[in-house]
């Protein structure tokens, strides 16, 4: 490693110093509120994009769950006015559709839970608002990226893609775009690092100019 590549963990986008995005943020001003509920086993992998999100989405809500005795309530979270929507890709889930946000009697807020599909499965049954808030589901994979993480089926997608997505329903592409574009730029530097890319394939290309 060269000498001038820091590789000490930017203490917000936690990608190496050399390699931090933080100068790239889209800081997205969205209509719709998010609020991501994070399984606290997640919460600290690398892999996990929520930080990324809380980065880019101005206002995103971030709980921890699982953390304390005391179950997360996220429906303090979702403001008055708002109809709640649980991005769950479960049975009974509806497809998001344009046709289905606006047939709701109020405008959406976007609730994720955010884990591994056992940890997931469990806040939606136990949290009072994702076990009876709609629940909806996106069709396949929109992001053209690598997975950061193993995805055999290839339409699996992390909650950064799914939220943006689903954003991208809600309110368009003037609100994916810009998320979709940061998200590429973010994954791409992280596989850089686990040896998955090498720099000249680093979509937007880091600050350094040769390969490693």
């Amino acid at each position: 490693m060269r000498a001038d590549r820091d590789p000490t963990p930017c203490p917000a986008c936690r990608l190496q110093g050399w390699l931090c995005v933080c100068a790239l943020v889209p800081h997205v001003t969205a209509r719709t509120p998010l609020v991501l509920v994070v399984h606290v086993r997640d919460l600290g992998r690398t892999s996990n994009t929520v930080r990324l999100l809380s980065l880019a989405v101005r206002g995103a809500a971030v709980l921890c769950h699982g953390a304390t005795p005391t179950p997360t309530d996220p429906a303090a979270h979702v403001p008055a006015g708002h109809t709640p929507l649980v991005l769950f890709p479960g049975h009974g889930a509806r497809p998001l559709t344009p046709e289905l946000v606006a047939s709701l009697p109020a405008p959406p807020a976007l609730v994720v839970p955010d884990g591994n599909w056992r940890q997931a499965s469990r806040m939606v049954k136990r949290l009072p608002l994702l076990s009876a808030a709609v629940k909806v589901a996106l069709p396949d994979r929109a992001f053209a990226g690598p997975a950061v993480r193993r995805n055999r089926e290839g339409h699996h997608m992390s909650t950064f893609e799914a939220v943006a997505q689903a954003l991208g329903v809600i309110e368009g592409d003037a609100v994916a775009g810009p998320l979709f574009d940061f998200y590429r730029r973010a994954t791409d530097r992280l596989l850089l690092v686990r040896g998955k890319l090498t720099l000249r394939d680093v979509y937007g290309g880091p600050d350094a100019p040769d390969e490693c």
